[in-house]
């Protein structure tokens, strides 16, 4: 299972990899922001794993162990709200803004261990999500309207990696147990923000299709 819980990131290719692919066909900024910090975010947690994963093989020590979990931790919350105004297609520069105002706020709720830090801040994202959504709530039906099967599996992963991190963080004493589900939601969390990115790209082609593909591709 400790190797599990780390290939379970090679999930991560899928929306890594539409990404990469909305940036050749249309050239969209946002996808090589988003590519950047999952890479960040995948590396983040791929040495925060290994380190109670691997024990006598680890690469890092118990002096920077803690480090890399704030990292990790800090990263991941911060990517989902991330994820959800780059599939509500907030449009440039906003999306940056949004993305570091809110991450900056995440990275005070790790920080400051006085507050009630897993509560607080999964109520703050779950709320900065629900707002952002209600605001693209155009987006969101368009979605519905055009892509139903999509949304369909996107809103089942979605569910589905929910169940996966709350079963996981009330087994966190069972070792066996937390591995096995927190692996499950290393699957489920990395394929709704495939979906999701499908959506957005798929939505962006049908609303503005770019003609002459060849001359944007070709073009500096």
């Amino acid at each position: 299972m400790a190797y599990w819980l780390l290939t379970t990131h090679l999930f991560a290719i899928f929306p890594i990899c539409v990404f990469l692919w909305s940036w050749k066909r249309r050239r969209d900024h946002v996808s090589i922001f988003m590519l950047i910090k999952f890479i960040y975010a995948v590396f983040y947690s791929l040495l925060y794993h290994q380190h109670h994963s691997l024990r006598e093989n680890r690469i890092t020590t118990n002096n920077d162990y803690e480090k890399w979990a704030l990292l990790d931790g800090y990263n991941c919350s911060a990517l989902i709200f991330s994820t959800v105004i780059y599939v509500c297609r907030v449009r440039e520069p906003y999306v940056y803004i949004l993305s570091f105002t809110i991450e900056n706020i995440v990275l005070i709720f790790y920080l400051w261990y006085e507050l009630v830090q897993n509560t607080l801040l999964t109520w703050y994202i779950l709320l900065s999500c629900i707002v952002v959504a209600i605001v693209k709530w155009k987006t969101i039906w368009r979605y519905l309207l055009f892509y139903k099967c999509l949304c369909l599996m996107g809103v089942g992963s979605g569910i589905s990696a929910l169940i996966m991190y709350m079963i996981a963080y009330n087994s966190w004493s069972s070792d066996e147990i937390y591995k096995i589900y927190h692996s499950l939601w290393h699957c489920f969390i990395f394929t709704t923000a495939g979906f999701g990115a499908l959506l957005r790209f798929s939505l962006d082609e049908k609303l503005y299709p770019i003609m002459n593909r060849r001359d944007q591709l070709d073009s500096i």
